[in-house]
């Protein structure tokens, strides 16, 4: 009787360290992922369009958001004229092929729209979309 529990013994996987392998393993694979999302600024409404095709994603986009009020945003940090126009410029030094996106509010001034699209040109940033939201009209 004692050889057959020995044996059953032998031929048996421990469950505990397995399921806590399986538990370390979850949690790794749960911290170390990295959601993305993309930039939007909520209090933005953009402008409809009807023609046009959405962008594909780059490593090295640059997502401009240009509020109401005309103040500029980029990864819900406030941005003043000058220091954009810094920010593109490092952008471009780190890459030459850098792109922006623009997003502006519908009810922005077009100054505050040219203002940013004007940086965009002077600091040598040449691929420059601009944000809509598609509509049927």
């Amino acid at each position: 009787m004692k050889a057959l529990l020995d044996e059953a013994e032998e031929g048996s996987i421990r469950m505990t360290p397995l399921i806590d392998v399986v538990f370390l393993l979850l949690v790794f694979f749960l911290v170390a992922t990295t959601f993305y999302e993309a930039e939007k600024d909520i209090t933005i409404r953009l402008a409809g369009a009807t023609e046009g095709a959405e962008r594909d994603s780059t490593a090295d986009l640059l997502v401009i958001n240009i509020g109401e009020a005309g103040v500029i945003v980029i990864n819900q940090r406030v941005y003043s004229v000058d220091e954009l126009e810094a920010l593109l410029r490092r952008g471009r030094a780190r890459n030459p092929q850098l792109a922006a996106i623009i997003r502006c509010d519908r009810r922005a001034r077009h100054a505050d729209f040219v203002k940013v699209l004007n940086l965009c040109e002077r600091t040598g940033v040449r691929q420059v979309a601009v944000a809509t939201i598609q509509t049927d009209e």
